[in-house]
């Protein structure tokens, strides 16, 4: 139990430390990305990892997340650290019919239809002026105050940012962890290998890959609210982009599918990277990304972490090979 609890004691430790450490607000905000997309990486993880379903479509739960979160915020008066969660809510319900439909297909199929899903969502936020502004969107001028152990709260700082964003991110990898452990995890990796056997043994795939899906949908929706709350800006080109999926797939895969430190690796890796090309060439951190995952593809289908955790269990052995001689 200890040896399991000790990474997750470390991670919290330096999470603790590090807005102590960087040295400005730009790796701050660096920090705040890379624990972002930890979180939307862990939730494409969740049903591309593990159950092998490869969703086109999360871009959409995302920005379902953000329009939530800032709609009950500046309609409804809903601060957004009450909009965040409600927002996951609202993904993972909207996620439920379109499990039921579209894990009717297989393969390709449902990718597909995922991509077309993503696509609907983004025409409705698109005409749909009267409840999401359309083209325009939304824009946050100003926070509510308030009072943590009689401390105010300076949201015009990115310390509050980053401490929500280090909380959603260790839930989401929490979740993985779970997920790992559990009857529904091992449903889905018979599902991953081989559906048609999971099948004969009674399995009820659908449900498994739906639950797993509403699952996946609410670690989303709270990306797409945080967004929300930190950019304090969302329209339908900035949330509901079909890039945003790609990087979450990008993310998860160069990280490691189906491992909880996957989606943690790769979001380091890329989201730094990332952030110094963007800084310089604007767009080309996709670029990067492109040839990134296919140099990943190659060389390293079982992702960073899984290759480390290999190398470093062939060292294990090695050395207790020779300890033993």
């Amino acid at each position: 139990m200890t040896r399991r609890l000790a990474p997750w004691v470390a991670g919290v430790v330096a999470l603790a430390a590090l807005p102590a450490i960087v040295p400005n607000s730009f790796y701050l905000h660096v920090a705040i990305m890379i624990l972002m997309w930890t979180l939307l990486g862990s939730a494409w993880n969740l049903l591309g990892g593990f159950a092998g379903q490869v969703s086109f479509g999360h871009a959409a739960l995302f920005g379902i997340g953000a329009y939530v979160t800032m709609i009950l915020f500046l309609k409804a008066g809903l601060a957004p650290w009450w909009g965040i969660p409600l927002g996951g809510l609202a993904a993972a319900l909207v996620s439920l019919p379109i499990g039921l439909v579209c894990f009717r297909l297989r393969g390709p199929y449902f990718s597909l239809a995922t991509l077309a899903v993503a696509e609907i969502v983004k025409l409705v936020a698109l005409n749909w002026e009267t409840v999401t502004n359309g083209s325009v969107g939304f824009l946050i001028t100003t926070f509510p105050p308030v009072r943590f152990f009689g401390l105010a709260v300076d949201w015009e700082s990115k310390l509050p940012f980053y401490a929500l964003a280090a909380l959603l991110a260790l839930g989401g990898l929490a979740a993985t962890a779970w997920l790992q452990t559990s009857r529904l995890g091992a449903y889905l990796i018979a599902i991953r290998e081989n559906e048609e056997a999971a099948e004969a043994v009674g399995i009820d795939t659908v449900r498994a890959k739906v639950l797993t899906f509403a699952l996946s949908a609410f670690l989303a929706g709270l990306g797409g609210g945080f967004y929300a709350a930190y950019f304090r800006y969302v329209d339908p080109d900035a949330v509901l982009n079909i890039n945003l999926s790609m990087e979450m797939v990008f993310i998860a895969m160069v990280g490691g599918l189906g491992t909880v430190a996957g989606p943690l690796v790769g979001a380091v890796f890329l989201t730094t990277v990332g952030e110094s090309v963007r800084e310089r060439f604007q767009v080309g951190h996709l670029i990067f990304y492109g040839l990134f995952m296919m140099l990943a593809i190659r060389y390293m289908p079982e992702g960073i972490w899984g290759r480390a955790r290999r190398l470093l269990a062939a060292l294990r052995a090695r050395v207790l090979g020779h300890v033993a001689a």
